[in-house]
């Protein structure tokens, strides 16, 4: 069946973000966001809230095969669930591990146009993303080994999916790479982060971030919020297809990071049966991590509302012209999440997603 976006993408994550918030009975503690602004220093956020979209010290030979590099890695912006082995195998996180694979593709001028990555295999994906496909183990007969799929292979495997379905996609809408199609959808949007996000989100499955949680819709969208905010903090001083205009309007990009730093924080605070997701090994369904990462979007909102209110300023950080924006914030948490302090604090996982 096909997704149709919903209209007012913006405005449609926000209030079912709040809605399954509530509903999930997450409150929000406003002493908490109080302590956390007045916490910040200037120093701080402007250290952590400024990405700089993904520059790479690599060479392209043209605007579409960056775009084809930010675009791979975005969509593949997953793998959170197997960060325990992933450490084990390579010593790299879910993030660096998509990274390492992609920039793998280019270097070894891997064909990443439609018909390559439709054609690509598990353990074709396996070798580029550095992920044990294979493992040995005890056998129960005495010095005897037997060799039996790694759990980091299903990784492998759902890359390979999401990758062989955009190589497909592709190929039905006559476009050589992701590439293409991402600039394509950047002219059609005109300007708006939040059209060119509805045109990534209705025609690949792998942007189509939503579930039905309690009889209603929930909407995150992470990886097309995230693409287009990549690409115009890349793109927009050179490029103006991607100076998106609203993108101060746009939600934080869910995973699981900011849920499990907002918790930690205090600002969310979780029901008794879904305290188990924050301890040690917390393993979430894919509807508790629908509920907490709602919670973080709905969380943020509240936190970006109170730095920005003028009537009643909370702490001493100027954050600019535009004051503090959803998205800078989403930077900042995750940023200061990969600290050491933070590093230790238990964050919840989910294998079975491709969205975080």
């Amino acid at each position: 069946m096909t997704f149709t976006c919903p209209t007012n993408l913006y405005s449609s994550i926000f209030e079912t973000a709040r809605q399954c918030r509530e509903s999930s009975n997450i409150k929000i503690d406003h002493d908490a966001i109080t302590r956390f602004l007045n916490g910040l220093t200037q120093e701080s956020w402007s250290k952590h809230s400024v990405a700089n979209g993904m520059s790479f010290p690599l060479r392209f030979e043209s605007l579409e095969q960056e775009v084809n590099i930010l675009s791979l890695i975005d969509i593949l912006n997953t793998g959170h669930g197997f960060r325990k082995e992933l450490h084990e195998d390579s010593d790299r996180g879910a993030f660096e591990t998509i990274v390492f694979g992609v920039m793998s593709f280019h270097i070894s001028s891997a064909p990443t146009d439609a018909e390559g990555l439709s054609k690509l295999t598990a353990w074709e994906a396996g070798s580029h993303f550095g992920i044990t496909m294979q493992k040995d183990v005890p056998s129960e007969l005495e010095h005897v080994t037997l060799s039996k799929p790694s759990v980091a292979s299903r990784l492998a495997g759902q890359i390979q999916g999401v990758l062989n379905e955009t190589g497909n996609v592709l190929k039905q809408k006559g476009f050589s790479t992701l590439g293409a199609f991402v600039i394509d959808a950047a002219k059609k949007a005109q300007g708006s982060g939040e059209k060119f996000s509805e045109i990534l989100i209705n025609t690949f499955p792998a942007f189509q971030d939503y579930a039905e949680i309690d009889g209603k819709p929930v909407y995150v969208f992470k990886k097309a919020l995230l693409l287009a905010s990549t690409l115009e903090r890349r793109f927009a001083a050179t490029e103006s297809i991607f100076a998106f205009k609203d993108i101060k309007g746009s939600p934080i990009f869910a995973d699981n990071v900011i849920p499990t730093l907002l918790t930690h924080l205090g600002v969310l605070v979780l029901p008794e049966n879904l305290k188990h997701t924050m301890e040690d090994g917390g393993v979430t369904s894919v509807e508790e991590s629908y509920r907490l990462r709602a919670a973080a979007i709905d969380g943020c909102h509240e936190i970006v509302e109170a730095a920005n209110n003028k009537d009643n300023k909370v702490g001493t950080v100027e954050y600019g012209e535009k004051g503090m924006l959803n998205v800078d914030l989403d930077v900042y948490l995750w940023r200061v999440a990969k600290e050491p302090h933070y590093r230790k604090v238990p964050r919840f996982a989910c294998k079975d997603t491709i969205f975080f």
